[in-house]
């Protein structure tokens, strides 16, 4: 049976928006340009841009390998009862580590885009990196997961039943009116108390605003898909780079309102631009080049991009 052509349909979700906010361009890239360059015999620029769009940044694939680090230690411990130590957590951090340089260095992403491929590399040399560089993330990896190990969070959640945990960092979507809103909730649980906790792992610093949307977004995906209430929710940032610090987000029902109205507003701007709203069909030369010099040098397009590619590069900050 011939598998079944995905559609591209325009959602909203916080990482979209942003993209969206930051610039036009490199949104049309990222959602439009690079659709079905998955496929082996998709036109070159479709590959090409596809490519792009999964390169990832030294922070960011930090980030992803202490998310994936963590889920599949408590995974484990849901089904084995595996004690989750330090040693546990970063001896599986450093197959990460090492297994996604390997594929970077040795350029296995083109054949396969969704294999580890570092922005600083392939914008520059290829081969190696600064040492202090490839030190910084591995310590960042590394100290992330030994608070999140050492923590009474982490002895909380053991203590909970299996039974009473969600799905942990399943990729999920639900309605607000007629846009869909994708979500990934790292960790939630139903606490002794019956509270319903919601958890999101944070290895960079506390954006506010930023992070009480996308939890107001957890909140709404609660209510609706896990028919929870706010009075039984509970919801907080767990910054690991800094001790596993707990910053608890109070949601009251005023924000929720407000969220949704953000998520409707916003998906009537990311439509403004296309030329079938209905087929969310858009082209390239309706969407504008940043003019921000610092996005630019910054930005994964920056090959396919006329207003970037002849910026210097510049890695992107801890």
């Amino acid at each position: 049976m011939a598998k079944r052509k995905l559609i591209n349909e325009l959602a909203w979700s916080a990482s979209r928006m942003q993209t969206f906010e930051r610039c036009r361009r490199a949104y049309y890239y990222q959602y439009y340009g690079s659709w079905e360059g998955w496929y082996d015999d998709a036109p070159p620029d479709t590959r090409k841009l596809y490519l792009l769009k999964n390169l990832t940044t030294l922070p960011m694939w930090a980030g992803s390998i202490v998310h994936e680090t963590i889920a599949g230690s408590l995974m484990e411990f849901a089904r084995t009862g595996t004690a989750i130590t330090v040693g546990q957590l970063q001896a599986r951090a450093r197959n990460c580590l090492r297994g996604g340089w390997v594929d970077a260095v040795t350029k296995k992403w083109v054949r396969k885009p969704k294999l580890t491929n570092l922005q600083e590399l392939y914008y520059g040399n290829g081969k190696t990196l600064p040492k202090e560089q490839t030190e910084d993330c591995r310590n960042r990896v590394y100290g992330c997961l030994q608070a999140f190990a050492e923590s009474p969070l982490l002895r909380e959640i053991q203590t909970v039943p299996s039974m009473d945990w969600k799905p942990i960092d399943k990729l999920d979507s639900f309605q607000v009116e007629d846009v869909k809103v994708w979500c990934a909730i790292d960790f939630s649980y139903t606490a002794p108390d019956g509270t319903l906790r919601i958890l999101d792992w944070k290895t960079g610093k506390e954006k506010v605003k930023t992070i009480q949307t996308q939890l107001a977004c957890y909140a709404l995906f609660a209510c609706e898909r896990w028919f929870a209430t706010l009075d039984k929710l509970r919801i907080a940032g767990v910054f690991l780079g800094e001790n596993a610090r707990v910053s608890t987000y109070p949601i009251a029902p005023e924000l929720l309102i407000d969220t949704k109205e953000v998520i409707l507003r916003d998906t009537v701007e990311m439509r403004k631009p296309l030329t079938d709203v209905t087929a969310n069909v858009a082209r390239e030369e309706d969407f504008a080049c940043c003019e921000d010099e610092w996005v630019c040098q910054r930005c994964s397009f920056r090959e396919a991009c006329p207003a970037a590619k002849d910026k210097p590069f510049a890695a992107t900050p801890w």
